[in-house]
């Protein structure tokens, strides 16, 4: 029941105490402690006895005086001058407010409260008639009126501290849970926080202009003594709808209270009830940080400390599962998830959980279960919200497309964005439209394939996905170098690998600075790509990882071999193999014999090339790798037409294109069309040419497309076309320039002046 005292109100029922239009919401033990003193007015009791009533155990002096310098900051004028609670030094403390009950005034009170009562319902009976005979005047409701609707979203800015002694990793810990907290329950989308880095003002104006009813919250964390104040303000444009204050001894236990406010804003249960289960300690705070800073074994070190101290706290295990699932430790993150779903917290994170499951699903290649697994959690979870609804659909298309069911796909990637907005949700939109363009992709290169790529990309830059990011700008570039972009292919992969280096994944950069030194090498930048690939080979030895040193050793002994440096080029083969062999890497024992093929060749010393090939050709049977046997091939037919034996390169160059073509593998069709366009480049150019330009079909590498075709021209007679292509050619090999095609481009310039 309300009870005015002195200047303030307090409501027994909720613990809020009002007072100068400010609210202050008791602690359990805070509303305690002055329930206590209320029953027991103007008298003055020890605090043994506050011990025993209150707390129930013997508690320290100084922790009853925090309290009760807590409550006086909330009921007294002047806190330093108490005259509502007050101490008497030796004998122990009393409580000489005035307590009114607001309904049961004495007499004279209850005549003017009549009074008014009958002046209010006249007002509101000449307010009535007045809209029944105004019906064309509408009165519009004041702008404090709080009534938030399932579309009403609220920007919650950077907590700012005053004058409060906090770390950085305890700060970046308290916005992590404020974060998390939001993001992961069931009304997700409502509350915004600003992924951008933008100050307050840029953050206002950016969703402002999105949404003009949009809510901006803004708190204010001062130290009064003992005791830290939260001023919380909620403005809608340049109107404040509420103002109130939370205090609290413990700034922890403070930040939940402020999560309850922003929950009671939103009217949302199922957020409260989250939140009420939400156990703050150090431990799960600093882990919140070390996460966001990317230290994720820290992190992962303390979550499971706090679940050894509570294994109830269900919040740390959740974000253990998250852990265990990025580092793909799949078997214990579905443990931990399996345990989640027979917990209270299910009730609340009961989308995110199934998420989580589905994505283990999805790594493990269970699409059928996935797929079963989010239709029925689909099917009994309607009322979660439109993001949840949106999360899962783009997992259901993801699973459909790796399934190449991509009408389907296709479908569940349109529908994720049809209820969301895409100013407050970029990245879900950035998802979707990468799937879509995987898709797309499947049947064309073409601009439409690109630009929806691109789209994905901005709106990824947007959401501050990285990994997105450099998914997408890989793709483009791919695009761009099939179709004989190579230097703005080379630009977007270099972009993709300056966003892989913001994250300080070694191993991730070091996978980027191989695919860019693959590419720099096609293009014929053998000067960049040495330094590229330097990079590689010295980060590979650092983080100690042979998969990518022996990606070095390959790029390496082809960057030797493209300048003639046979002798250095034959070290790191050998030292590839042997590296390879030790590791047990099948896969780079194929790609070494692939490389010593390619040496023997560019040697020109192929008497031995035929006994290496039978003994690779043994390993790869050996090691059921016979799918590979159709680029085995490839390097033997090279063999047969470098050692004179045309009829069997000529036959067997057509039994390697049949297959090529039969497994859509475009780069061996090319690769052998233009070895057998070499073959009758003399003897029969008019079928050179025929082959060369059947190959315009499948856009294939310029390096050495152009050159040969400006051979085979040249044999024909065209001097100027061939002048021309090799004019094309000299601009696209760079480093890779040849000698012999320098002399025939200047013998060519000198016939044709």
């Amino acid at each position: 029941m309300p009870l005015q005292i002195d200047r303030f109100s307090y409501d027994e029922a909720t613990g809020v105490i009002k007072k100068q239009n400010k609210e202050y919401k008791l602690t359990k033990l805070q509303k305690k402690l002055f329930d206590y003193f209320l029953a027991h007015p103007k008298q003055i009791i020890e605090k043994e006895t506050l011990m025993q009533e209150v707390w129930g155990r013997i508690v320290t002096d100084n922790t009853i005086n925090k309290f009760i310098s807590a409550l006086r900051l909330y009921v007294e004028e002047d806190s330093s001058q108490p005259k509502i609670i007050v101490t008497h030094f030796g004998h122990g403390i009393s409580f000489e407010g005035t307590i009114k009950n607001q309904q049961n005034k004495s007499g004279k009170n209850k005549k003017k409260l009549s009074l008014f009562f009958l002046l209010i319902l006249a007002i509101v009976f000449g307010i009535t008639y007045s809209l029944f005979n105004k019906k064309a005047e509408k009165i519009a409701p004041t702008d404090l009126q709080l009534s938030l609707n399932d579309k009403q979203h609220i920007l919650i800015l950077p907590t700012e501290y005053e004058d409060v002694n906090i770390d950085d990793l305890h700060k970046t810990g308290l916005d992590e849970l404020l974060k998390t907290t939001f993001n992961q329950a069931n009304t997700e989308g409502q509350v915004v926080f600003n992924p951008a880095k933008l100050n307050n003002r840029q953050s206002i104006e950016k969703y402002w202009q999105v949404d003009k009813e949009i809510l901006i919250l803004q708190s204010k964390v001062i130290k009064n003594g003992d005791i830290y104040e939260s001023v919380m303000r909620l403005s809608k444009g340049a109107n404040v709808v509420m103002e109130s204050s939370l205090s609290n001894p413990n700034l922890d236990e403070l930040l939940k209270y402020q999560m309850d406010k922003i929950a009671s804003y939103q009217n949302a249960e199922s957020d409260k009830s989250l939140i009420t289960q939400t156990s703050i300690n150090n431990k799960y705070l600093q882990a919140l940080a070390y996460k966001k800073q990317g230290k994720t074994k820290k992190a992962k070190a303390l979550l499971q400390e706090s679940l050894q101290q509570n294994s109830d706290n269900y919040q740390a295990r959740f974000e253990l599962a998250l852990l265990l699932l990025e580092e793909k430790d799949y078997t214990q993150a579905l443990s931990q998830l399996k345990t989640l779903k027979n917990t209270s917290l299910y009730r609340n994170l009961s989308a995110e959980i199934e998420l989580a499951i589905a994505k283990i699903n999805y790594q493990q290649h269970d699409y059928v279960e996935l797929i079963a697994q989010l239709k029925k959690y689909q099917a009994s979870h309607t009322d979660i919200s439109e993001v949840k609804k949106a999360k899962i659909k783009i997992q259901l298309a993801d699973a459909y497309r790796v399934k190449d069911e991509l009408s389907q796909a296709m479908k569940f990637y349109k529908q994720a964005l049809l209820s969301i907005d895409e100013e407050f949700n970029p990245g879900l939109f950035a998802k979707s439209y990468y799937g879509q363009a995987m898709i797309l992709e499947h049947d064309s290169n073409n601009q439409t394939v690109y630009d929806t790529f691109d789209k994905a990309l901005q709106y990824a830059k947007v959401a501050g996905a990285y990994d997105l990011q450099v998914l997408a700008l890989d793709e483009m570039a791919k695009i761009l170098l099939v179709s004989n972009q190579w230097e703005k292919g080379i630009t977007l992969k270099k972009q993709a690998l300056e966003i892989m280096e913001l994250n300080d994944d070694k191993s991730k950069v070091a996978g980027g600075l191989g695919t860019l030194a693959a590419y720099l090498i096609q293009a014929g930048h053998f000067t960049e790509a040495k330094k590229i690939n330097n990079r590689l080979g010295k980060i590979a030895k650092e983080i100690k990882n042979d998969v990518l040193y022996l990606n070095y050793l390959h790029y390496d002994a082809v960057l030797l071999m493209n300048v003639f440096k046979f002798a250095q080029a034959r070290h790191q083969i050998d030292q590839q193999l042997q590296l390879a062999r030790q590791s047990n890497n099948i896969g780079m024992q194929l790609d070494n014999a692939f490389l010593e093929f390619e040496l023997q060749l560019a040697q020109k010393d192929t008497s031995n090339f035929k006994n290496i090939w039978d003994e690779r050709l043994k390993m790869l049977n050996k090691n059921g790798l016979q799918r590979y046997r159709v680029y085995m091939n490839y390097y033997l037919a090279r063999f047969y037409k470098q050692s004179g034996k045309t009829a069997k390169a000529i036959k067997l160059i057509g039994q390697i294109t049949e297959q090529a073509k039969a497994n859509n593998d475009i780069k061996i069709v090319v690769d052998t069309q233009n070895q057998l366009a070499e073959i009758y480049t003399k003897s029969n150019p008019p079928k050179a040419l025929e082959i060369l330009n059947n190959l315009e079909q499948y856009k294939p590498d310029a390096n050495p497309y152009l050159e040969l075709k400006a051979l085979v021209y040249y044999e024909l007679g065209n001097k100027t076309e061939a002048l021309n292509l090799l004019n094309q050619a000299k601009l696209v090999f760079h480093d890779a320039w040849k000698s012999e095609n320098q002399v025939l481009l200047e013998k060519l310039q000198k016939e044709l002046k």
